[in-house]
């Protein structure tokens, strides 16, 4: 009897202990260290931005200046570099000192222009560096730490910057762009992962969407700084500079508590008193936190994408979550692309874009509290596809161009809105113990559409369809396999998989019940004497 009372008193103390989120709730789930480590996840966005969209501003085609030439002239009828002039220029070596301009198409005594497609592989090879980085990083993220791959993915990108801005030959610039890639996109994937897990309520809504309020500020910096900067090297300086100094903000950010939580109690308490001192509220002690029946489990477990497929409840969301982000970053990074192709200035153009991206952030910062995830996605992209359609006519009208324009402009704001609200959507989608590796691997699957854009642009070119219908094509097609999908909004966050809940649910009310057969028997016993 004394066996089954003292039962009673250790589950009555059991109920006392806090769950994960009543502990962050005490210590601070939208304090100092969370706006501490919003700014600093954020100015890491904004050189992102930067690492992403330069190649847009290295890579400026070149003008021409015949200088008086009968032969060049008769070539060449304008200053810029169509296809007819690049064929004369290309064929002899020595018409090359027609070619004006400082950025990596001219750098080292060549003219990257005459080789298309080692052209649009260089342009690509920041996002072949992010499909990479995106499977190392989702890995050590998921299974040694936020901060780790944080760490190391930022180094990534820091070393890359260096090699980019003091490179003397197009290997050292391939070498440092990648690395770029490698390191920088898949360090901003891991903040959602840090936002998710250290922040509650509201707060960690508007994060998500707050740190690409940053990334388009960014972008607006870059290209003012690339029209004021218009050699390549002091441009890549200028970028290397931010990138250093902001290593050592990654101090200033603790591991995720909630991942430690799956993996080491103690850990976890330490790091959320840690936030408590800073935040200001009331320490935790050990006791205070109920125990995580599947953190023996994790300690010796290793996520992978198999995980990701293996799982019924995962597995369409994954693939679906792939071909969301492969959609998106085609019609994003393929509007930057061919900006040149809408009629206006090359810098007008991008800076059209980039207010509409700035306002897109805001906009959906303002109200993501309210948004509907699926809904408001999948409606962007039918919008966009629809919109598309306008570039299948041509004219060189001044007020056509400005509506194209402007038209572009539209499209990337809605394709913004459509990626915060995807971010958003695929973190709420996944539990904490894939969620790194989902976020990461799904942006893996939106890194191979920024690299697609550069090839499906020359595609285009040679069978004469503008590069903006195929974009809203490929989105149209990829929101349909969105309808199966759960919608997220002001839905709890997954902390494990549904499969192995199940199990670990099955596996306690089996011990529970035996225990109650076996403090039950000296009662009998007891009855019987």
């Amino acid at each position: 009897m004394l066996v089954h009372e003292q039962s009673i008193q250790n589950d009555s103390a059991d109920l006392k202990q806090l769950t994960y989120d009543e502990a962050l709730t005490q210590v601070g789930g939208a304090g100092l260290y969370q706006k501490r480590a919003f700014l600093i996840f954020g100015l890491q966005w904004l050189i992102t931005n930067w690492i992403l969209f330069s190649p847009v501003f290295f890579f400026i085609e070149p003008t021409i200046d015949c200088k008086d030439n009968a032969e060049c002239l008769s070539q060449c009828t304008s200053d810029s570099l169509d296809d007819k002039c690049l064929t004369y220029v290309c064929d002899d070596s020595q018409r090359r000192e027609f070619v004006v301009g400082e950025s990596l198409n001219t750098a080292f005594n060549a003219l990257l222009p005459c080789n298309k497609s080692l052209q649009s592989i260089i342009k690509s090879i920041v996002y072949i560096g992010s499909l990479s980085g995106f499977f190392v990083f989702s890995f050590i993220a998921d299974n040694y730490g936020r901060k780790l791959a944080l760490s190391i993915s930022w180094g990534m990108t820091t070393l890359g910057s260096l090699l980019l801005a003091f490179a003397m030959n197009y290997s050292m610039i391939a070498i440092g762009i990648f690395l770029l890639g490698f390191g920088g996109n898949p360090a901003i994937t891991v903040h959602y992962s840090f936002i998710n897990e250290h922040s509650q309520g509201h707060f960690r809504e508007i994060q998500n969407v707050g740190v690409q309020v940053f990334f388009a500020i960014g972008e607006f910096t870059i290209i003012t700084l690339a029209y004021f900067v218009s050699k390549w090297r002091w441009l890549a300086i200028s970028v290397a500079l931010p990138t250093v100094l902001l290593n050592l903000c990654n101090f200033w950010i603790f591991e995720s508590p909630q991942f430690l939580y799956s993996k080491n109690k103690k850990k976890c308490v330490k790091i959320l008193n840690q936030i408590a001192k800073i935040n200001g509220t009331e320490p935790l002690a050990i006791n205070d936190l109920a125990s995580n029946p599947q953190s023996k489990e994790n300690n010796s477990r290793v996520y992978t994408i198999w995980d990701l497929l293996k799982y019924k409840s995962l597995r369409f969301v994954f693939l679906a979550g792939v071909m969301m982000f492969f959609a998106i970053q085609v019609t994003y990074y393929g509007i930057s692309f061919v900006s040149d192709q809408l009629g206006l200035d090359f810098f007008l153009s991008n800076f059209i874009i980039a207010f509409f991206e700035l306002l897109a952030y805001a906009t959906t910062d303002l109200f993501i509290t309210k948004l509907k995830r699926k809904k408001n996605i999948i409606g962007g992209f039918f919008i966009v596809g629809i919109m598309s359609l306008y570039f299948i006519f041509k004219s060189d009208h001044i007020v056509f161009r400005i509506f194209q324009g402007v038209l572009a402009g539209l499209m990337r704001f809605l394709i913004c809105v459509v990626w915060a609200l995807a971010y958003v959507y695929v973190s709420e989608l996944f539990p904490s113990v894939v969620r790194s590796l989902a976020l990461c691997l799904i942006s893996a699957g939106g890194s191979i559409g920024s690299i697609a854009q550069a090839f499906l642009i020359n595609i285009c070119a040679t069978l004469n369809i503008h590069p903006m219908v195929a974009f809203g094509l490929i989105g149209f097609l990829c929101s349909l396999l969105l309808f199966p999908l759960r919608e997220t909004l002001h839905q709890p966050l997954l902390e494990k998989i549904e499969e192995d809940d199940n199990r670990i649910r099955k596996s306690m009310l089996h011990i529970n019940e035996s225990e109650e057969i076996t403090t039950s028997i000296p009662v009998l016993d007891n009855k019987e004497e």
